[in-house]
């Protein structure tokens, strides 16, 4: 076989590149640091080692986001310390001015003047910002969360760190739920403000000291000399303590028809009356009491108690719900002259038996013609007759009036969560609706109020900025459409609007409520095809929301209807679209010009708020309640005759809060610090406010503070201790990772460095026996 020169230098070449080739590997790989430098070298490295380059890079963010959210975490943790350490102060302040008998007026002012500060301190803390970013405004970091007035302005929103793949941890604490939070492990407690005196005690000429009733007491011990009235006992002399109250006579003392009504733990409203003997004792008229609000036999909702300083404290059983109310009074007829009782003008025990008008009772109460038994007092409160509330006014009464604002003092609870009433609930989801097995309509007739279709109607009563008195009245089943059959499938609300003094049948206005939504139906024959967009409709009963309510509002409190005045809308079942369009069109166009200068809404805690924009002292007044037609309780008396009372109530004068699930920190603080001012050590009718539960209530209500925020100074210090070991972990992570992707990359240098010196000497082998070969010729064969 001949080799010639050609295939020689040809297999010269290709040993030379594939040695050059095998020295740049390897030089590559030592300056790269690794065993290879591309895919194909070796596909399982370069997948294990694409993985863990991955996986490193992602611990590496966890690191970096968690150093940052640490310290934001360590921050937010540090400042409720702070927060915590000066509730701490505030309370004990508050236990210092409970102490009533040890404090002047001038050292109980400046009690309250620390408190204040305190509450400032307060504000301050929850303010604090770092680095820019507000600790507690949720994701709105750059809103300061607290207002002066201790409003919260930012969201309850979390600010979340990377943790892991596909997780996130938590480490901010949001301010809604620190100070406007809610506790399902607290119940709702609430009491009466009149201290029970016990006044056949006060005839004892032994005893000068005042006595409180207690439970082992007899009804008639708080009624005392009122069995008889002013006018008899200015013509015979007070009763005397000892034989005007034997046990013969006791017995012969007329009974006391006590008059309840509020809202049950179920949210069902409810009014009773039920009768007790003058010789019954107090714990007979709390059991009675129990029964009205759902207690049996077998299972008790509310707890009943009297306190020591003789007021009725009821307990709902059922931790975190919101819904329990009550008002009570009692009437009892006395003796009166003979002259008085020939001309009628007492009430006897049948007629107060029979008695079902609030509006009756509380007249004949007011002329005397019976014993009135308070056990709740609210004269602060005003009726839209301007009169001042007794305890027989129930929730026919204005709305309280603050600078500009103007609200209700009764939140509106969802029943099927307890959550507040925002703008767009439905009145039906917090109407007190029953079951319907007990009870009678409001409006008289049989069967319980189980839809708001057949509620009483609602009356609105509102002075309006101008002046101009008005009454809307809202019919909750003034429309309603059957079908073929006559079965009604839909009810509208009706409202009329009159101007007050009410003339029968003559009206300013009248029409169903309206809403726009969208029409997905296409415009007939339209070229191309479009939808109609857009358009009016009525609302339903069950739709009704405070939305409709709030926009009405403000169109009466503003005044001005010209736009709707005289208008004959038709609020027939058969109305066309048109109707509806234009009906809308006029009520839009009165809702935008009033608008400009009132406005009202739902607040955070399910309140109304209309606020008068032109004005810091406004005249507007708004009273909202149900109209029973004269049937506000049944007609026979005892607890099994129960009735539904009004489903809606806005404004109540009940049992005054101790404490609730939910809490509003700042505005909780400053009903303390007024209560300190004040001198209100417990609840009290006659105090500056009598609608605080006093220094005492505030104790328990600031107990429930501080255990709220105790439970979110934990959650904040599990986020903070929780991010510090994510950091850790992904710290310790990285570095294995490192290690792992090291072994799986990286070259041995060694290994290399041999594997180099092989291909360098191959290399210089192959050149030194290239040149050998290529110096072989024909003349060495000669």
């Amino acid at each position: 076989m001949r080799i010639t020169n050609q295939l020689q230098n040809r297999q010269n070449l290709l040993n030379y590149q594939n040695s050059a080739v095998k020295n740049y590997d390897s030089i590559e790989k030592l300056s790269a640091k690794m065993k290879i430098t591309r895919p194909y070298e070796d596909v399982g490295i370069y997948v294990d080692a694409t993985r863990l380059d991955y996986e490193a890079t992602t611990l590496e963010q966890i690191k970096e986001a968690t150093t940052k959210a640490s310290e934001f975490a360590k921050n937010t943790d540090q400042t409720l310390n702070d927060f915590v350490d000066t509730l701490d102060s505030f309370k004990v302040k508050l236990i210092q001015a409970a102490n009533s008998g040890e404090h002047s007026t001038t050292s109980r002012v400046a009690i309250a003047n620390d408190l204040k500060a305190m509450r400032e301190q307060l504000v301050s803390i929850s303010n604090t910002a770092i680095n820019g970013q507000y600790l507690f405004s949720g994701t709105a970091v750059d809103t300061k969360p607290i207002s002066s007035d201790g409003s919260y302005n930012g969201n309850g929103n979390n600010i979340e760190v990377l943790a892991g793949s596909n997780l996130t941890v938590p480490f901010n604490i949001p301010g809604e739920g620190l100070f406007l939070g809610r506790d399902n492990d607290y119940a709702k407690q609430v009491t009466t403000n009149i201290t029970l005196i016990n006044k056949h005690e006060e005839l004892n000429p032994q005893n000068a000291n005042e006595e409180y009733m207690r439970l082992t007491d007899e009804i008639y011990k708080f009624i005392g000399t009122d069995y008889w009235n002013s006018t008899k006992m200015g013509q015979d002399g007070e009763m005397n303590y000892t034989t005007d109250f034997t046990s013969d006579k006791v017995a012969a003392l007329p009974p006391t028809v006590f008059f309840m009504q509020g809202q049950r733990p179920s949210g069902e409203s409810f009014s009773t009356k039920f009768e007790l003997s003058a010789g019954a004792k107090v714990s007979d008229l709390l059991e009675q009491m129990g029964r009205a609000m759902g207690n049996t036999d077998t299972n008790k909702v509310v707890e009943v108690s009297i306190n020591k300083d003789a007021q009725i404290q009821m307990t709902n059983l059922q931790n975190g719900n919101e819904m329990m109310s009550f008002s009570l009074f009692g009437l009892t007829a006395q003796q009166g002259t003979a002259q008085q009782q020939q001309l009628g003008l007492l009430w006897d025990t049948n007629k107060i038996r029979g008695a079902t008008s609030l509006p009756d009772i509380e007249v004949a109460a007011r002329l005397g013609f019976v014993h009135l038994t308070s056990f709740i007092g609210s004269p602060n409160y005003i009726n839209p007759d301007t009169l001042a509330a007794s305890a027989t006014d129930y929730d026919k009464l204005n709305f309280a009036t603050k600078g500009a604002t103007v609200q209700n003092n009764t939140s509106q609870i969802v029943r099927k969560d307890n959550s507040f009433a925002t703008n767009s609930t439905r009145l039906s989801e917090v109407a007190g609706l029953s079951s319907g097995q007990i009870g009678a309509v409001g409006g008289g007739g049989a069967g319980a109020v189980t839809s708001l279709a057949n509620a009483d109607d609602l009356i609105i009563d509102v002075t309006a900025k101008n002046g101009v008195q008005l009454r809307a009245t809202i019919d909750f089943d003034g429309t309603k459409v059957q079908n073929q059959n006559g079965a009604v499938i839909a009810t509208y609300p009706t409202i009329t609007i009159q101007q007050k003094p009410v003339q029968q049948g003559q009206a300013i206005y009248r029409g169903n409520f309206y809403k726009t939504f969208w029409n997905e139906q296409l415009v007939p024959n339209a070229n191309p095809p479009r939808q109609i967009g857009n358009q009016a409709m009525r609302v339903e009963t069950d739709d009704l929301s405070f939305k409709e309510i709030n926009d009405m509002l403000t169109i009466l409190a503003n005044g001005d209807l010209d736009k709707m005045n005289g208008k004959a809308v038709n609020i027939a079942a058969n109305i066309t679209q048109q109707e509806i369009n234009n009906a809308y069109a006029d009520f839009e166009d009165t809702f935008l010009q009033a608008s400009v200068s009132v406005e009202s809404t739902m607040n955070h805690r399910g309140l109304i708020t209309l606020k008068d924009k032109t004005t810091s002292v406004t005249g507007i007044k708004i009273a909202m309640y149900q109209d029973h037609g004269g049937k506000d309780y049944p007609d026979a008396v005892g607890t099994a005759n129960t009735k539904s009372a009004s489903v809606l109530s806005f404004n109540k004068n009940d049992a005054v809060i101790i404490d609730r699930p939910s809490i509003d920190l700042f505005a909780d603080l400053d009903d303390m610090i007024e209560a300190v001012f004040n001198g209100d050590f417990y609840g009290n009718a006659k105090g500056a406010n009598p609608r605080t539960s006093g220094v005492q209530g505030a104790i328990k209500r600031l107990d429930h503070i501080m255990d709220h925020v105790n439970k979110i100074h934990a959650i904040a210090g599990t986020n903070s201790r929780h991010i510090t070991d994510t950091n850790e972990r992904a710290t310790t992570l990285y570095l294995n990772v490192a290690e792992v992707k090291s072994t799986v990359i990286d070259a041995d240098y060694g290994e290399l460095a041999m594997q180099f010196q092989n291909n360098l000497l191959a290399y210089q082998a192959m050149l030194q026996a290239s040149a050998k070969i290529n110096q072989i010729s024909l003349l060495n064969y000669m």
